[in-house]
């Protein structure tokens, strides 16, 4: 089911166009005639309920697509009054404040055209603000930012199922209109999450309370930046992510604890299910992780997966297995079919997956050790077993979710398996239980000794990072490859996973051919970024030659695709420039001209001209370049990618607009 769905969802997000929604239904009940007519014929029944589920997640995004519609500011807005609630609230690490507002009146846009969510942030000093707070400031406003280069990532796509119509900063301190905290349970629980971040960060140390905070409440914006870079660079960012690990540590304690203390009175035990007691308790704490934690989709899932897992201790089922994986991700993509293209929930399943199918496969003999675990012997054989699992199970998941790392970050720790075997155990002993704990204990005041300790655990993870990071050769750069590569390697894995008989080696075949496509380079010659100011020239050596301005996000984007790090001196790299325009010379001349003065020399010797300034009908007609880029170009379809064969001749030329489509999100792109 799950694997028919991704696909529908797939196709759905593929589409040039928007399909009609009669069409979507008259093929989904027609995918259900077909299933239920075949339900009894072999292999074809088999195919027409995969092609059923294609269609259900198909109709599943679309109507997701509809039922998230919101206006989405249509231009940049300079000093635009604002007013409205605040929903969140968050400290970030510049010292200010993230809101994410809701807007009741924006100057200069009608009231029916306002969007539902904007999100601001705050740089100057002001008074405390909490989420349903009303709050009056001006500000700096901007539609959600399309792609810096075709294929690269959609923040607009992202911010439309999101409700989010817009970025900005405030011009002038926020003034709080009225501090009533109304705004239903969403603003309660997002209240509680600040009380409890700005809490924790205000009790622990500056590097380790931020991180902290992350892993009770799911609030990153405070992180230090060279802390998260270096979690990065040393495997260990999905300590981030609340996911499996952590609800598993936090639920998993919590039930660990409620049994051990109810076992301490013989007369309960012998009488009642104190199990399937300590199940309920952990099931409804699982509950409050994830309100608390943010929900978002790696989350959702690792809930799923937790409740599914005490439900069966209360109808005494067999508690982990395939299915359980499989019905969190139905239950996920019919909830959030968009999610199927974040890296959360492809990283999150793919690693899932992988574990459960060499755990449940395997069965791992080794683990029987356990049985006859007492004594000196027994701790060591326990001590034994539990590093050779955190070893096994850092393999794993890492191999499964590299793929997906490559494809959205275009990067990989290569020393991902030390950092986890030395940060992990700090994780599962100290730093998770500790987190239980404070929980528990916070509404009395005496969450203090356990948020030491959860410190003096984030202090020995962060210094792991820290040293990991520090290694040579530590991150591995990929270059950008096609999404049908990560495609028929996903198709590969699942394939892999899921068949328990031999007809699992047939997953080797797209597996092989996935890791074939993704060896491919596909990083583009010439780049154009939307103003026609910044572009990228690539070289013989395969490095980019940089012209003009370079905006930190679309030069650090546009390197990682090409398989170089982010954190590259480019200023050594600069094309041959004077006052009026800049030169490479190659395979094919390529002029970027800023001064229309220019235009006459570059039109004559030059293949390819790149302007930042308008080029007239008449200009254009006489210039003898084979391309010709102007300023309304880009401004019309967004950054440019220009592919050029050996010999330096034209192969295509792909703008952000043909390559988002004429969809919902895309409506609204700044021109």
């Amino acid at each position: 089911m799950p694997v028919g769905m991704a696909a529908g969802i797939a196709v759905y997000f593929s589409l040039p166009t928007e399909p009609y929604i009669g069409w979507s239904i008259v093929c989904f009940l027609g995918a259900a005639l077909a299933a239920y007519l075949m339900r009894h014929k072999g292999w074809i029944a088999i195919a027409a309920a995969v092609a059923l589920c294609g269609a259900l997640g198909f109709l599943a995004a679309q109507i997701r697509s509809l039922s998230v519609a919101a206006p989405v500011l249509q231009a940049e807005m300079r000093g635009a009054p604002i007013q409205g609630r605040v929903m969140q609230a968050s400290l970030n690490q510049e010292g200010g404040t993230t809101l994410l507002l809701k807007p009741t009146y924006i100057g200069g846009i009608p009231d029916m055209d306002v969007p539902a969510l904007v999100r601001l942030r705050v740089r100057q000093e002001h008074a405390p603000i909490w989420p349903g707070d009303e709050i009056e400031t001006r500000a700096m406003l901007w539609p959600p930012a399309e792609p810096v280069a075709p294929g690269a990532f959609d923040f607009a796509r992202q911010a439309w199922f999101r409700g989010l119509g817009g970025t900005g900063v405030t011009l002038a301190a926020p003034e709080i209109l009225r501090s009533e905290k109304l705004g239903g349970w969403q603003v309660a629980i997002a209240s509680v999450r600040e009380v409890v971040a700005r809490h924790v960060i205000a009790h622990m140390a500056e590097e380790e309370g931020p991180v902290a905070a992350a892993l009770m409440t799911g609030l990153r914006h405070a992180i230090d930046e060279d802390v998260e870079q270096d979690l990065r660079d040393a495997g260990l960012a999905h300590i981030l992510a609340i996911s499996g690990l952590h609800m598993a540590l936090f639920a998993g304690t919590l039930f660990w604890l409620v049994r051990a203390a109810l076992a301490l009175f013989p007369p309960l035990a012998h009488r009642y299910p104190i199990k399937k007691w300590a199940a309920s308790v952990a099931l409804w704490g699982a509950l409050a992780y994830l309100l608390l934690s943010g929900g978002s989709v790696a989350t959702q899932r690792a809930f799923i997966m937790a409740a599914l897992m005490f439900i069966a201790v209360l109808i005494d089922r067999p508690a982990f297995s395939l299915r359980n994986v499989a019905l969190a991700a139905v239950i996920v993509l019919l909830m959030r079919p968009e999610s199927l293209l974040e890296p959360g929930f492809q990283m999150s399943f793919a690693a899932v997956t992988a574990l459960v199918a060499v755990y449940q496969n395997r069965e791992m003999q080794l683990l029987r050790l356990r049985e006859n675990a007492t004594g000196l012997t027994g701790a060591m054989r326990l001590g034994a077993v539990y590093m050779l699992t955190l070893c096994i199970t850092s393999l794993v998941a890492g191999a499964a979710t590299a793929p997906f790392a490559a494809f959205h970050f275009n990067r990989m720790a290569a020393f991902g398996l030390v950092g986890n075997m030395a940060a992990m155990p700090l994780v599962g002993t100290l730093i998770m239980p500790s987190a239980l704990v404070a929980y528990i204990l916070m509404p009395l005041g005496l969450e203090g000794p356990a948020l030491w300790v959860m410190e003096v655990g984030l202090a020995g993870v962060i210094w792991v990072s820290e040293e990991v990071s520090n290694w040579g050769g530590a991150v591995v750069t990929i270059g950008s490859f096609s999404a049908a590569a990560l495609g028929l390697i996903s198709l590969g894995g699942a394939w892999m996973a899921l068949w328990q008989t031999s007809l699992r080696r047939a997953g080797i075949v797209p597996l092989v051919l996935g890791f074939y496509l993704a060896s491919q380079p596909t990083a583009p010659d010439i780049l154009v970024n939307r103003d026609a100011k910044l572009a990228a020239v690539k070289e013989e050596s395969g490095r980019y030659l940089w012209s003009g301005r370079t905006p930190r996000y679309a030069r650090e984007s546009w390197l990682r695709r090409n398989g170089e790090a982010p954190d590259t001196d480019v200023s050594s790299r600069r094309l041959p420039c004077d006052e009026i325009g800049c030169v490479a010379e190659g395979t094919a001349i390529v002029a970027l001209p800023t001064s229309s003065a220019a235009l006459g020399d570059d039109c004559r010797q030059a293949d390819i001209v790149i302007a930042s300034v308008p080029i007239r009908r008449r200009a254009r007609e006489s210039c003898n370049a084979i391309l010709i880029i102007d300023r309304f170009d880009v401004a019309r379809d967004g950054a440019h990618a220009i592919y050029l064969d050996e010999k330096g001749n034209i192969e295509r030329v792909e703008t952000v607009r043909d390559w988002r489509g004429d969809r919902p999100w895309s409506e609204y792109a700044p021109q």
